[in-house]
């Protein structure tokens, strides 16, 4: 799965913190790649920082500062 389709998992979680969108688009990706959720978990988690860092823009819901 590529990064661009991890993220598009992420911003398609209900909503939620950002936590919880998190382990929903971790839940979803393990399913879908036979990952186990802590590999996928991780590999999302990457490909936000990565994501977040381009200056495209911000990734709705998703920020390297603490929650609000």
């Amino acid at each position: 799965m590529t990064k661009d389709g991890m993220i598009e998992w992420f911003k398609s979680a209900p909503m939620g913190s950002r936590h919880q969108r998190m382990l929903w688009g971790a839940h979803k990706i393990a399913h879908l790649t036979g990952a186990t959720e802590g590999g996928a978990y991780r590999m999302l988690l990457v490909a936000l920082i990565e994501a977040e860092r381009l200056p495209r823009g911000s990734i709705p819901g998703f920020s390297m500062t603490a929650d609000e």
